[in-house]
């Protein structure tokens, strides 16, 4: 378990209130399909240009960013806490993009500014038109400079700004093609190999990316705008080396959590060590992770049995 800790990368993250970050009056004049080719095209300017920067987030790290072309990014974190999530701001991947496409109507919506660059607002909007994401561009380079996810009350939830930055080179947008779905071909050869898992968690999240390396498995689960990354190890939890840990009981079962938001997860199943890290609200989090594999601790099934009369009334929701 102490080895896969060490080789996890940060990946996620404002108790925000930044200073010099100006929000946009949304803009009638909406277009779904400028909302999300924007985003695209964002993500491959955040991989494509030379930057560097200093991000806040909502975990109250301090996050020195830095990207270099052919080099790739580095973030490292000031943070008090080492383990303090690093951002789903930059570079989303392909399948993040899609999903968000696929769950959200995703607008353009006016233009604000971040650390004193103008930039243009991009908001993911529910089914019922309320706010899940807002996402600020910037308007010279198209690296994006902050972002805001939102619970279901519209609340801050999860978010990361730069408070600082130099873009060097700035090159124009340019249209990317539409992201396609992580290969069935993939999802059966990890499965050949012992490894169980889902490819839809409650919620809608969806698996992204899926790979095998150093003996462990790494699962990237979005809706476009959460994030659930999760590592699977074979073996046994040690829970007398879980410092900093605290046990909690959800449906029969035993999670481990660390940070008070609950979005730091560790678990054991079926020979397996389950670690996760989110990127989402917390509601969403600890629905997602009921979807993965989970055995019921000693006595719970007995417990089920003698309130076995309350199963007539339930209603299967998969049938």
């Amino acid at each position: 378990m102490s080895r896969l800790l060490a080789v996890l990368v940060l990946a996620l993250p404002l108790a925000l209130g930044l200073q010099g970050t100006a929000l946009a009056v949304p803009d009638d004049s909406e277009n779904e399909d400028t909302g999300l080719s924007l985003l695209r095209q964002s993500a491959a300017a955040a991989r494509a240009q030379r930057y560097s920067g200093t991000m806040f987030t909502t975990s109250g790290a301090v996050l020195a960013v830095r990207n270099a072309p052919g080099t790739g990014m580095t973030i490292d974190s000031r943070a008090a806490d080492p383990g303090a999530p690093a951002g789903g701001l930059l570079a989303p991947s392909d399948g993040m993009l899609r999903a968000l496409g696929a769950n959200y109507r995703v607008v353009e919506s006016g233009a604000g500014s971040v650390c004193g660059r103008a930039a243009r607002l991009v908001e993911a909007l529910r089914h019922d038109g309320r706010v899940a994401a807002r996402y600020w561009i910037d308007t010279a380079s198209g690296i994006p400079l902050r972002r805001e996810v939102l619970d279901g009350q519209g609340r801050i939830a999860r978010g990361e700004a730069f408070v600082e930055v130099t873009i060097d080179a700035a090159r124009p947008l340019t249209h990317l093609p539409t992201p396609g779905r992580l290969g069935s071909g993939t999802v059966a050869a990890l499965r050949s190999h012992g490894w169980v898992f889902p490819t839809i968690l409650p919620g809608g999240l969806e698996l992204a990316n899926a790979a095998e390396t150093g003996g462990y498995l790494k699962l990237g689960y979005s809706d476009g705008v959460s994030v659930l990354s999760v590592f699977v190890q074979r073996g046994n939890l040690d829970e007398e080396r879980l410092a900093g840990w605290r046990s909690q009981h959800r449906d029969g079962h035993t999670i481990w959590i660390r940070d008070p938001a609950g979005l730091e997860m560790i678990w054991a199943s079926g020979g397996h060590v389950y670690t996760v890290f989110a990127d989402a609200p917390s509601d969403v989090a600890a629905a997602a992770v009921l979807g993965l594999p989970h055995e019921a601790e000693p006595g719970f099934w007995d417990r089920f049995a003698r309130g076995a009369d309350r199963v007539l009334s339930w209603v299967n929701p998969f049938a």
